[in-house]
């Protein structure tokens, strides 16, 4: 067998190390996040950059979160492995707060912290929101590649020159490749920032695999690979509200012809055979790694939180602005079908046209539950509330119309375990008088 990854804090990166230093900022400042966004504010960003083992050239207090390519992966990576969630904070504002996960968390080993984020990276996170702006069309496709290439060394010797030609290949990908580099599957070295090149942009002087990615990838390609283990693509790209990481698709063999044409062209899908998918739903995502360390360095990872059903009455504030709005209560059993008409009736609508609830509070994320009507799903008849897994403080967007944009914040204040279950959702406080939906 050939030798055994050791993995510290340091070694072969400072993943380890920097998201330590992360969450120990976070939990001793409790920093508050901006408005829109909800992202760090610029100041933590600031002064949290400092602490890295390689701090993020020319940072201002002012520099936005996305140009910090670590700290936006660790947020992403603190928010999507549960340890942390936004709390208010006051007025109108909210904070990231630790959970007890996060002690969880703590108590690993080092190499046992690296396959938690991994697990996290890998199975939690969703990539259209960490890739930002990066995104693009194929963004999806632009993973297959990466993981493939970079599993793949240099066959004819050349190493300088397969180097130079795999960077000019990685065009246009490379916040991606710096999220592999955090990771240790790749050196990235960016290049000097050119005058008047935009300070979002990010280009890369060379990439290269590393030992640790040739020995790594591959087990993580063929063994977790992506599109049945990310749970964010699962229900994007496939349709599934609730999937398991490691299952099989609703519709395996029509996703296995697609991607199929994704790596290998439209002309090639006739001539795939379809193998049906060996993978099994539930299984510990660590597991295909252990014979790669030396013996008891990775026992467990971070336990994954099965859905629950979370009973009680679910009170949300429902605001088309700050002195209009109404105040909502509803029982987990219900659907956000029957919050949609609790609103309409709140507000003296006529339900009449499309909607969907954006549970990330952004308009047109892929984040959402749609009307029955609605060709995509999923649709908001097909989940009862408590089964959505919200906590007290989160925001919602209710978008009603999808021509006029009718912008409702639905705020949950409360999960109520005591008390009657409403049989009906109720308005229980109202402020303001509802506006005329199609303005005379």
């Amino acid at each position: 067998m050939s030798t055994l990854l050791r993995i510290t804090e340091t070694e072969p990166t400072s993943l380890v190390k920097d998201f330590s230093a992360f969450v120990g900022y976070l939990k001793e400042k409790r920093a508050t996040v901006t408005g829109v966004s909800e992202f760090i504010n610029g100041r933590a960003l600031y002064e949290i950059n400092g602490m890295m083992s390689h701090p993020a050239p020319n940072a201002t207090p002012r520099t936005r979160q996305t140009l910090y390519p670590l700290l936006h992966l660790f947020y992403h990576l603190a928010l999507a492995g549960k340890l942390f969630r936004k709390a208010t904070a006051g007025k109108n504002k909210l904070a990231l707060e630790p959970t007890e996960r996060l002690s969880l968390y703590e108590d690993l080993n080092p190499a046992e912290r690296y396959f938690s984020l991994l697990e996290t990276f890998w199975v939690d996170t969703d990539f259209k929101k960490l890739l930002a702006d990066d995104a693009g069309r194929f963004w999806y496709q632009h993973i297959l590649w990466l993981t493939e290439v970079l599993s793949t060394p240099s066959t004819d010797g050349s190493e300088a020159e397969w180097k130079q030609q795999l960077l000019g290949m990685l065009l246009g990908r490379e916040r991606l490749i710096l999220y592999f580099a955090a990771f240790g599957f790749c050196e990235a070295v960016p290049a000097p920032a050119e005058k008047g090149m935009p300070r979002s942009w990010v280009r890369l002087r060379s990439v290269a695999p590393t030992p640790f990615g040739l020995t790594l990838l591959p087990v993580l390609e063929n063994e977790r690979d992506f599109i049945h283990w990310n749970l964010a693509t699962r229900r994007q790209e496939c349709g599934e509200w609730n999937p398991e990481a490691g299952g099989p698709l609703e519709d395996e063999e029509g996703f296995q012809t697609w991607i199929a044409g994704l790596r290998h062209g439209p002309d090639i899908k006739a001539e795939i055979a379809i193998e049906p998918y060996r993978g099994v739903a539930g299984e510990p995502f660590f597991k295909p790694f252990v014979p790669l360390l030396a013996e008891g360095a990775l026992a467990q990872t971070l336990p994954r939180e099965k859905p629950r059903f979370v009973d009680g009455v679910y009170r949300f504030k429902v605001a088309l602005r700050q002195s209009l709005w109404r105040r909502i209560e509803v029982s987990a059993s219900h659907t956000l079908l029957d919050l949609h008409y609790a609103i309409q009736n709140a507000y003296r609508f006529d339900g009449d046209h499309l909607y969907s609830f954006f549970m990330d509070g952004q308009a047109w994320s892929d984040d959402r539950l749609t009307s029955p009507y609605d060709d995509e799903g999923p649709h908001v008849d097909e989940v009862r509330i408590g089964d959505l897994g919200l906590e007290a403080g989160q925001r919602i967007l209710y978008l009603f119309d999808y021509g006029d944009e009718w912008r409702f914040q639905v705020t949950l204040e409360e999960i109520r375990e005591e008390g009657r279950r409403p049989r009906k959702p109720k308005t229980v406080e109202q402020k303001g008088r509802a506006p005329e939906q199609y303005g005379g």
